[in-house]
């Protein structure tokens, strides 16, 4: 199993010009502390790099995780999403934004369980979707050639679902949800 984190984005919604995976959560940043936890699960992660290229990959280099660089970054997730699958081998892969700090080893177990009765599986956390999404292998060449998003890929599939916990849905993709994040309010109410 290849764990890709995306860490390539501009982080636009959280403003004032701040790479959310580079904030502080733990004592180090948001993305070292995701990345962890993917190597807690899986021996090979490829973190996904574009936006602060440098910073990210310095942040990172103190983990053994492999890293690709996203050139066509500015057009979106799902440019960086593809540039991850197309760095896997032919083996099953996961895809985990890297700005979910709290999500934990049993919430990847919990998307790995499904792998044995679907080929896509993902978490749920009180009706939201949520990371990981696994793929088995033979969905990577499709998605590479799909014209869409995963989104709507996901759509057109029978994807095992999961009661995850809260960790895989609570991005810190704005201010007040990275509050929420440090502080370990739990106020349902900021997922909506």
């Amino acid at each position: 199993m290849t764990i890709i984190v995306l860490a390539a984005g501009l982080s636009s919604r959280m403003g004032a010009g701040e790479n959310k995976l580079l904030l502080p959560y733990c004592g180090k940043p948001i993305i070292q502390s995701v990345l962890e936890t993917a190597l807690s699960f899986s021996d090979r992660v490829i973190a996904v790099t574009g936006h602060e290229r440098e910073r990210m990959e310095d942040a990172i280099s103190v983990l053994d995780v492999e890293t690709v660089y996203c050139p066509d970054y500015m057009e979106g997730q799902r440019r960086s999403t593809l540039c991850g699958i197309s760095a896997t081998d032919d083996d099953d892969f996961a895809i985990v934004p890297g700005d979910l700090p709290l999500l934990s080893y049993s919430d990847y177990e919990g998307a790995a369980a499904l792998l044995s009765s679907h080929s896509i599986s993902r978490a749920v956390f009180s009706g939201i979707p949520g990371h990981p999404v696994m793929f088995r292998e033979e969905h990577k060449k499709r998605i590479l050639e799909f014209d869409g998003s995963l989104k709507e890929y996901l759509s057109m599939h029978d994807v095992g679902k999961y009661n995850g916990s809260i960790g895989t849905v609570l991005d810190a993709d704005t201010p007040s949800r990275y509050r929420a994040i440090v502080s370990g309010d739990r106020d349902l109410s900021i997922l909506h």
